[in-house]
């Protein structure tokens, strides 16, 4: 369990160290735990989200500092998130959040479109009452948390809808892979989700895939599927404009 939790976006990683926690938070790491993997975990949410930008430096004595370790767990942090491709370590120059790479987020959204097409094909078939009355909940979370501009419960709202298709097509330790490879497209997502109106768009799409999941139509709730992970390619012709120095074609 992670007990540091950062909120606000900041410019500098130095300025996020010193910004104010969420409430009952506490600016230390839980000792029973490999410290590594919570740095990690912290790190890995913050580039994610958006709250750590792309270009961002990121000072490994100023995490050592934070949380009062070594420079090893810290290492090996940076190490990891290298691998994952969302930083990028300059030998002689330090950290830095890696940009939003066009051709790595298109490879990771072919494999998840490939693999949530197939889950919703066997999910329809599946298809119950109670994933009915769990998926119109799911719906009801996530036009409650977009009107009230709650962007991280949204994103979890978005999270758990995908989940519950694999859950229902029962299959869901499908959706740990599904994550994996989506990773690079989340931070779209989250960037996506502070323009006007994307949510909205979101929420619809989803109503569409529920729908025919409803009717148990499979070819229906595929269709609406590929419709709704192709919006990722609308979202980013939007947000290229403004954030340009945020994504590379490379």
């Amino acid at each position: 369990m992670l007990v540091y939790k950062m909120v606000a976006h900041k410019t500098e990683f130095a300025a996020i160290a010193a910004a104010p926690v969420t409430a009952g938070a506490a600016r230390v790491l839980d000792r029973r735990l490999p410290a590594a993997e919570q740095i990690y975990q912290l790190l890995r949410e913050e580039i994610i989200t958006c709250r750590l930008v792309p270009g961002e430096a990121i000072s490994e004595n100023r995490i050592c500092g934070m949380f009062s370790v070594s420079r090893s767990p810290v290492r090996i942090a940076l190490t990891r998130l290298a691998e994952d491709g969302l930083i990028d370590i300059f030998p002689q120059r330090g950290s830095f959040v890696a940009p939003i790479r066009m051709r790595k987020v298109i490879e990771s959204q072919f494999a998840r479109t490939a693999l949530e097409i197939a889950l919703v094909e066997v999910a329809a078939k599946a298809w119950t009452e109670a994933n009915a009355a769990e998926a119109h909940a799911n719906l009801a979370d996530q036009k409650r948390h977009a009107a009230g501009g709650e962007a991280w419960e949204f994103y979890l709202d978005n999270e758990r809808f995908h989940q519950m298709i694999a859950r229902a097509a029962g299959l869901e330790g499908v959706w740990a892979t599904v994550q994996s490879v989506k990773m690079l497209w989340d931070r779209v997502g989250h960037l996506a989700n502070r323009v006007s109106g994307h949510r909205e768009e979101i929420i619809a799409e989803h109503e569409a895939i529920v729908e025919a999941l409803d009717a148990r139509d499979e070819k229906r709730a595929v269709k609406a599927m590929k419709l709704h992970l192709r919006s990722v390619f609308n979202a980013i012709a939007r947000l290229r404009p403004l954030h340009e120095d945020y994504f590379t074609d490379g």
